[in-house]
C-alpha cells in the first residue's frame, strides 16, 4: 500500500513539473501612453495572465486594469527587481480591479498569483524595465 502512495506522489510531482514547463512567456508587449497616461489591461484566468511579458520604461507609473475572467478568486502580486513585494491586490471572480504601480528602477518586476500552486501552474509574468 505504501508503494502505491509513493508512486502516486511521484506521478503528481512529474505532472506538476510538466504543467509548469508549459507556462512560458508570451510575446512581449510594450506599454504605450494614451493621452499622457500609461494604462495596461491584463486578463487573469485560471492559471495565466495575458499579457504576461511586458516592457516599460524606468520611472513609469502604470495604471493596471486587471480583469479576473474566471470563476475563482485570484490575486496580482508584483515584486521589484530585488524580489520585494511592492503591491498585492485581490482579484474577485468576474471583477476588474484598477490600481497604480510605479516602476522606479531598471530590472525585471515579476508578477504572479500567490494562491497555492497558481504561480507554479503558470499564473505569472514579468515587466522588463529599462532606461528611457
Amino acid at each position: 500500500m505504501q508503494r502505491n502512495h509513493k508512486q502516486a506522489l511521484m506521478s503528481c510531482l512529474i505532472l506538476l513539473c510538466l504543467l509548469s514547463a508549459c507556462a512560458g512567456l508570451q510575446q512581449q508587449v510594450t506599454i504605450e501612453a494614451v493621452e499622457g497616461e500609461k494604462v495596461l489591461g491584463v486578463k487573469a484566468s485560471s492559471f495565466k495572465f495575458e499579457p504576461n511579458n511586458i516592457k516599460a520604461l524606468r520611472g513609469d507609473v502604470i495604471t493596471l486594469k486587471v480583469e479576473n475572467i474566471s470563476e475563482a478568486g485570484h490575486n496580482f502580486t508584483i515584486a521589484d527587481p530585488q524580489g520585494k513585494t511592492i503591491q498585492s491586490v485581490d482579484l474577485p471572480p468576474k471583477k476588474t480591479i484598477e490600481f497604480k504601480v510605479t516602476l522606479s528602477e531598471n530590472g525585471t518586476y515579476n508578477f504572479y498569483c500567490d494562491k497555492l500552486f497558481h504561480g507554479l501552474f503558470g499564473m505569472k509574468g514579468q515587466i522588463e524595465v529599462s532606461e528611457k
